[in-house]
């Protein structure tokens, strides 16, 4: 079963996590799909290529994994990686905030994999608590949605009040 946690950010909130996570690990940013192959990686969490495109892998070069690049065959032929399921990434899907649900999450695949895991698991488990810790720590406030916490970075603390107030 995989293990998550559900967070609500902003664009600066973002850069903030983003910056967390460059000054502490040694972190590459993939998107799942984009147009061509090169673009699959990111060097920041605004460079996703598709408008709607919330979800950013976070992988710590810590703990070796070689991606598996394909295109689908329809006429698009978007460039994505295959083996993700079992590989040792961190999912961090930003907020849309246009959506009822207006949250993303922290997730890690955990034992929910189509294969094999080659990866210590227990080093692992401590790179995504550390993480789930930090954003928990930071968080600026959390409400309870359908007996899940929610945790706010600032600016999205900040945005969700404005909304909620009608300004």
């Amino acid at each position: 079963m995989g293990r998550q946690i559900q967070i609500c950010t902003t664009d600066s909130d973002n850069v903030l996590f983003q910056n967390y996570l460059r000054l502490n690990f040694d972190c590459i940013f993939l998107q799942s799909s984009a147009p061509t192959l090169n673009k699959l990686y990111i060097n920041s969490f605004s460079e996703t290529s598709f408008t709607f495109s919330t979800q950013i892998l976070i992988w710590n070069k810590n703990f070796i994994w070689t991606p598996e690049f394909r295109q689908q065959k329809i006429k698009e032929g978007k460039f994505y990686i295959e083996n993700i399921s079992n590989a040792p990434l961190i999912e961090f899907s930003k907020t849309l905030w246009m959506e009822h649900n207006n949250h993303g999450r922290i997730y890690w695949t955990k034992y929910f994999t189509s294969g094999p895991i080659e990866y210590d698991v227990t080093r692992f488990e401590k790179f995504y608590e550390t993480i789930t810790k930090w954003f928990i720590k930071n968080a600026k406030g959390k409400i309870k949605s359908a007996g899940t916490n929610i945790y706010y970075l600032e600016d999205a603390w900040r945005k969700y009040h404005a909304q909620k107030n009608g300004s």
